[in-house]
């Protein structure tokens, strides 16, 4: 069992955005808590190859929390949410060559990062939730179409925050599209209403006996033998 250089480029990466950061706002000491909680993230699977869309995911996570975290030290409350995207990254199910997913992670909160301190408003830390939410829903996709759509979302979005001086509920509406992108093609729409009130599990989704199967007042050999009795009864 080796250690793995990729996962080493993410240890590196996360401390190498926040020490600058808490130097620039001693305050803001206590955000290398998260910082240390995510190295252990990593650490405990040293020996498994994260590949470089993952470093370059971790390493844009934590340069954008850096920022805001540099810029002022309330908002380092963002490394919480930080260290769980370094987390849902690690154990996500993002291949090793997800280079376009990586790039969307490190994009949606490299927006969050630079709409924050170029607005001049560290309270809108709060879209960094939606940017680590983006993060789970592109890491486990397996289309790089899915990944370019959150790279287009966020891009327009934080476009229009940094134009607008605001307008930060468009994180928000870049996460659920992204999302419904990213689920879109998954997702199956009822073709059908089915009354179950009553129903005593002769539904196609329900076990028991299907039409057709036999059993008694059910299908077309069911309804046979109830005729055939009835006749009977009546000679």
């Amino acid at each position: 069992m080796s250690i793995k250089a990729s996962s080493v480029l993410a240890v590196i990466a996360i401390w190498a955005a926040m020490i600058p950061a808490v130097i620039a706002q001693p305050d803001a000491w206590w955000t290398l808590v998260f910082a240390m909680l995510a190295t252990f993230a990593v650490g405990v699977s040293f020996w498994r190859r994260l590949g470089l869309p993952r470093v370059i995911a971790v390493a844009g996570t934590w340069t954008g929390a850096a920022m805001v975290t540099g810029y002022d030290a309330g908002a380092g409350w963002i490394t919480i949410f930080a260290f769980l995207t370094t987390a849902a990254l690690v154990y996500s199910s993002m291949r090793r060559d997800g280079w376009a997913h990586g790039l969307a992670i490190a994009a949606a909160w490299l927006a969050v990062g630079t709409v924050i301190v170029v607005n001049d408003d560290p309270g809108a830390a709060w879209i960094g939730i939606f940017a680590f939410l983006t993060a789970g829903s592109v890491a486990n996709s397996r289309r790089n179409a899915r990944a370019f759509a959150a790279i287009l979302w966020w891009g327009i979005a934080a476009g229009v925050m940094l134009a607008g001086d605001g307008w930060y509920w468009l994180a928000p509406v870049a996460f659920i599209l992204s999302a419904m992108t990213v689920g879109m093609t998954d997702f199956h729409w009822a073709r059908r209403f089915e009354w179950d009130l009553f129903d005593s599990g002769d539904s196609a989704d329900e076990p028991g006996p299907r039409a057709g199967s036999g059993g008694p007042g059910r299908g077309p050999h069911g309804a046979a033998r109830v005729i055939i009795i009835e006749q009977k009864d009546d000679d």
